[in-house]
C-alpha cells in the first residue's frame, strides 16, 4: 500500500511538493556531511594535475594567458577526465538513497510516493552542487595563469598552428578544435554544463530505480558499464557509441572539425539524456507500487 509509517514526527506541512522538498534537503544535509564528500578534494587534485598543469603550460609556451573559463571546459570535454569524473561521482553517491535517517519513513511520516520525489529532488540538487563545484574549482585553479575573458584564447585556439609539431599533445585534447571552431565560449559552457548534469542526474536515477526493485548493486554495476563503454566508444568514436549516455555529454563530439556540419544533432542528445531522465523517474514511480517498505 501507499501509505507512510507513524514515525517520531509528521513533515512540515500537508502539502506533498513541501514535504519532498524537506525531505531533500534532509538528505542533502545528510549528504553534505558524509565523509565520502573526501572525494572532491580528490576531485580537485585531479584536476590541477590533469587540467590547470597542462593549460599554465599552454599559456606559458604561447607567451599570453588562457581563460579561466576553459579549465572547465577541458574538463567537460576530454576523453580521460571524462571516465574518472563519472567514476568519481558514483563512489559519492554510491549510499543513495540512505538507509539511515529517513529510510524506511522512520524519521517522518510520508507516502511512498513522496520520498521517492523527495529523493528525486535531492540527486538534483547533488547534481547541481557537483557542477557548480567544479566549475568553481576549475575557475580558482586557472587564476594562476588566466584571464577573465569571455572568449576562447589565443593561447588555445592557435597552439597547433605555432607548435604544428606538437598536434598531439595532451594540451590539443583538452579543448578540442571541434569545440572553439563551432561555437562560442558563452554557448560551450552552457552546453557542457547541462549535459554533465544531466548525465550525473541520469547515473543517480539509474541508482534510485534499482534501489526500488531491490537490486541496488546491480544499478551500480550498469552504471559503470556505461560509463567505460561509452568512453570506449567515444575514443575510438564508433557509430555505435550514441547508444550510451556519454557521447551525448560532450559537445565537440557532435560537430565535424572544420566543417559546421553537425555529426549527430545536439538537441536529440538533450532528448536522450532529459527523456532517459524522465523515463527513469516515471520507473521509479511505478516500482514503488511494489516496493516493500518493511523487509
Amino acid at each position: 500500500m501507499d501509505r507512510g509509517i507513524k514515525a517520531q514526527g509528521r513533515l512540515p506541512g500537508n502539502r506533498p511538493g513541501k514535504a519532498a522538498s524537506h525531505i531533500s534537503s534532509l538528505e542533502f544535509g545528510k549528504w553534505f556531511r558524509n565523509t565520502r564528500l573526501v572525494i572532491l578534494a580528490v576531485m580537485v587534485v585531479f584536476i590541477r594535475v590533469q587540467v590547470a598543469a597542462p593549460l599554465a603550460e599552454c599559456a606559458r609556451l604561447m607567451g599570453e594567458p588562457v581563460s579561466v573559463f576553459e579549465g572547465f571546459l577541458a574538463i567537460c570535454n576530454s576523453g580521460v577526465i571524462l571516465l574518472v569524473l563519472p567514476v568519481l561521482f558514483l563512489v559519492l553517491v554510491a549510499d543513495f538513497p540512505q538507509r539511515d535517517g529517513t529510510h524506511l519513513f522512520c524519521q517522518a511520516r510520508c507516502r511512498k510516493r513522496v520520498w521517492i520525489a523527495g529523493q528525486v529532488l535531492f540527486a538534483m540538487k547533488a547534481c547541481l552542487f557537483l557542477v557548480v563545484f567544479l566549475f568553481v574549482v576549475s575557475c580558482i585553479l586557472m587564476l594562476g595563469c588566466g584571464s577573465w575573458q569571455f572568449s576562447f584564447s589565443d593561447a588555445v585556439t592557435h597552439f597547433t598552428s605555432v607548435y604544428p609539431d606538437r598536434t598531439g599533445d595532451y594540451v590539443v585534447q583538452l579543448v578540442p578544435g571541434n569545440l572553439y571552431q563551432q561555437m562560442g565560449l558563452g554557448m560551450a559552457l552552457l552546453h557542457s554544463a547541462c549535459m554533465m548534469y544531466l548525465h550525473f542526474l541520469l547515473l543517480s536515477m539509474v541508482i534510485l530505480w534499482s534501489f526500488l526493485l531491490q537490486k541496488k548493486y546491480a544499478g551500480i554495476l550498469a552504471d559503470g558499464f556505461l560509463i567505460i563503454l561509452g568512453a570506449v566508444t567515444c575514443e575510438v568514436q564508433l557509430p555505435a557509441m550514441w547508444v550510451f549516455p556519454m557521447p551525448h555529454t560532450v559537445p565537440w563530439l557532435h560537430y565535424e572539425e572544420y566543417l559546421s556540419a553537425m555529426v549527430f544533432p545536439m538537441w536529440a542528445s538533450y532528448l536522450y539524456l532529459g527523456g532517459g531522465c524522465a523515463a527513469l523517474v516515471t520507473a521509479c514511480f511505478v516500482a514503488a507500487r511494489r516496493y516493500q517498505v518493511l523487509s
